[in-house]
């Protein structure tokens, strides 16, 4: 069973104040009127879950909530996708497999098939607009990789953006 629970919030349930990038905090889920709830505490108002509390959790207010509601462009990011396809640079290519997957997802690419190229995995993708085939081999990528070249793509974007 699925359950949409909403983010952390920006500030705590009980005092109001608003939370700060990087701070800790506890959420706790509840059952109102039907509905799941969630609640957010800072440290210092945090005495333990409230009665009928269904489970809690501590948590970390993200970095920066502003780059969840940066707006890339697609057609831009599938610009500079096309400008990395030839790039021999290892990390040009780490980007431009993430690029393919924020792509596919934005429905700017389109996977056509999964070929072996070399022995690994390799999508072959095509613009929607026309443009390719584009290969894009599959990288094996941490997630702390992935999320460094998450933040230099929405840096990338704000700079484009400003």
């Amino acid at each position: 069973m699925d359950f949409n629970i909403r983010p952390v919030s920006r500030s705590c349930f009980k005092s109001g104040r608003a939370f700060q990038p990087g701070e800790t905090c506890w959420s706790v889920l509840l059952e109102q009127d039907g509905k799941l709830v969630r609640q957010d505490y800072s440290m210092e108002e945090w005495h333990g879950p409230p009665d009928g509390a269904i489970g809690h959790w501590q948590c970390m207010i993200p970095a920066s909530a502003e780059n969840h509601r940066l707006k890339l462009d697609p057609d831009s990011l599938f610009d500079y996708f096309v400008q990395l396809n030839d790039s021999p640079n290892v990390v040009q290519q780490q980007y431009r497999y993430v690029l393919s997957l924020l792509l596919l997802r934005k429905r700017r690419l389109i996977l056509e098939e999964v070929v072996q190229t070399e022995d690994r995995p390799t999508m072959r993708l095509a613009g929607s607009g026309g443009e390719g085939p584009f290969d894009v081999p599959e990288e094996e990528l941490s997630e702390d990789q992935i999320q460094r070249l998450q933040q230099q793509l929405f840096e990338s974007g704000k700079s484009t953006a400003a």
